[in-house]
């Protein structure tokens, strides 16, 4: 239930502190006066989409909260999401600058606007004034039933099933269409890897035959190399350790003599060792290279194929294992496409499931069809609408779509006696405020949330049709909170909360707004405002008495 809603620098708004109570609540005031503003500020704390427009003129940014106490349901939402807020309040807050930033908390933590949108449902139902005109859009007269009946869970399952049907559906097709392409596309990727087989190539191998293959083509060279190598080293005259072994006698004879040679003296018997490895490391190399001539012939021919399946398919040779593994991936993803009998089954049990869950769904339908229509019909009994009649008529659709296999349409008889005719035909303004008026008060009472609000919903009703309408949501707030935006007294007088919202100095107005009213021959006349501007001052008071030509209020512009 909503307990407050704190309005900063909104619309027309400077300040606005309100705290409700349960039962019915009626919000009235002239035309312009702002009593809509409080639904929108809801509105856009239950994550509807922002303007910078709405901010008021002069200030950086608008500041909207609300704090509802909560059920048991919206308790265990917020948990799931560490969300517990103080006390069990939920407390909703959003901001909106200039810039056309907005920001969005729940019980202090930053939230998205599709969390807002989530919680709203679980929070409260809101029937604009607008709602007999959404009466005759397109699909909405089935959303009001499936909303009614319980059964958006049931829709949410043949929407999911519509859209698996219908995707493999659509790959059914366009398999179909292209079968040849793809057929010709699988042979060519059956060829590469038909010729691959002989070549089974491995991947990180053609840099490792290359280079295997560059040593064996070198041997001869490598050979000679190391012979040299071998002479300079220990055979030759004057040979690398023969004259290291001089230069060692010759500092070995002196090196008593200076400690600074006792250095050098190592250093020559280390570069003697290291002559004498190396010697022997080479020594080692010839004894057991050899010329592996098979494995030359091997890996040349190797190379060769290697080389003339890369030209072949235009490709370097070190990615042909990384293409083969590529086609091979493709072909089996292929082959599953060609397979149309996989999917014509695929496509033909999603079929199954849809058409089954759209079965089960249009008996509830027509279930809660029934119910509907005796429930409207009884309301309708008390709007001036006596022995008028509801109808809530679920057909067969053309063709089958996301939501089901149903078309439903509304009908009306305003009177006894009159046929029932389609809602969109009903003629009288009047009488499809009152229809739609009746929906919403049915609608409410099957409502799991615990506040309603009502934004205008009785414009087009009057006398004592109104005094039961304010009567219906008196009953409606012994049980729910209910919120209602009104013009008319009737409805007003059964309120057990009244707010009324007034215009006074220093507030906007827009051309047209209702300043104030005066009453002339126990006739109400409004006093508007001439252009756009700000209320200067109110030169009467309420119950004063005026004369033609007195000044009532001043304007800046």
């Amino acid at each position: 239930m909503l307990s407050s809603l704190n309005i900063r620098d909104f619309v027309i708004v400077d300040k606005l502190d309100l705290e409700f109570s349960d039962g019915f609540t009626a919000l009235t005031g002239e035309t312009g006066a702002g009593k809509s503003i409080l639904i929108d500020a809801l509105q856009l704390l239950f994550g509807a989409r922002s303007d910078p427009e709405v901010i008021r003129a002069g200030a950086q940014k608008s500041d909207l909260t609300a704090c509802f106490t909560i059920n048991d349901k919206i308790k265990s939402w917020l948990e799931e999401r560490e969300r517990t807020g103080v006390n069990g309040e939920l407390v909703l807050r959003r901001t909106l600058d200039i810039k056309g930033r907005s920001r969005s908390w729940i019980n202090g933590t930053p939230c998205s606007l599709s969390q807002l949108k989530e919680l709203s449902h679980m929070l409260v139902v809101v029937h604009g004034q607008h709602a007999h005109q959404s009466l005759l859009r397109k699909g909405s007269q089935l959303e009001m039933l499936d909303a009614y009946s319980g059964l958006r869970p049931q829709v949410d399952a043949v929407r999911s099933a519509w859209t698996q049907w219908r995707e493999a559906q659509k790959t059914l097709e366009e398999a179909r269409e292209r079968q040849a392409f793809n057929q010709a596309e699988l042979e060519r990727m059956k060829w590469f890897l038909e010729d691959m087989k002989e070549l089974s190539p491995i991947k990180g191998e053609w840099a490792r035959i290359n280079e295997e293959h560059t040593r064996l083509s070198r041997y001869n060279d490598i050979i000679d190399s190391c012979q040299k190598a071998r002479e300079a080293l220990t055979e030759a005259d004057y040979s690398a350790l023969e004259l290291v072994d001089s230069a060692i006698s010759a500092i070995g004879d002196v090196s008593d003599v200076d400690a600074k040679l006792e250095k050098i003296y190592t250093q020559l018997n280390d570069a003697r060792e290291i002559i004498d490895s190396a010697s022997d490391d080479v020594e080692h190399y010839l004894d057991r290279t050899d010329f592996d001539e098979a494995r030359f012939e091997e890996l040349d021919q190797r190379i060769n194929l290697y080389l003339e399946l890369a030209r072949k398919y235009h490709v370097e040779p070190d990615e042909l294992y990384a293409e083969m593994q590529k086609v091979t991936e493709k072909a089996v993803e292929m082959e599953g496409l060609s397979d149309l009998t996989a999917l014509f089954n695929k496509a033909h049990e999603a079929k199954t499931q849809y058409d089954k869950l759209a079965s089960e769904l249009s008996k509830e339908r027509k279930k809660g069809a029934l119910k509907m229509q005796k429930s409207i019909t009884d309301v309708m009994q008390t709007l001036a609408m006596a022995g008028g009649s509801f109808e809530v008529a679920v057909t067969e659709a053309e063709a089958p779509s996301s939501v089901g296999i149903d078309h439903c349409e509304f009908l009306v008889a305003g009177h006894a006696g009159v046929p029932r005719r389609s809602l969109s035909k009903v003629a009288s303004g009047g009488e499809l405020a009152r229809i739609s008026l009746a929906i919403a008060v049915t609608d409410t009472m099957t409502a799991t949330v615990d506040t309603l609000i009502f934004d205008e919903v009785d414009s087009g009703i009057g006398g004592a049709v109104a005094e039961t309408v304010g009567r219906l949501l008196a009953q409606l707030g012994e049980h729910q909170q209910a919120l209602c935006v009104t013009h008319l007294p009737q409805v007003a007088s059964c309120a057990s909360h009244h707010f009324k919202i007034e215009k006074k100095a220093g507030d906007a107005v827009k051309k047209g707004d209702t300043v104030l009213i005066l009453e002339i021959m126990k006739m109400e006349t409004p006093v508007v405002a001439p252009e756009d501007g700000t209320v200067a001052s109110i030169e009467v008071a309420v119950g004063d008495s005026v004369e033609a030509g007195a000044l009532l209020a001043t304007m800046n512009n």
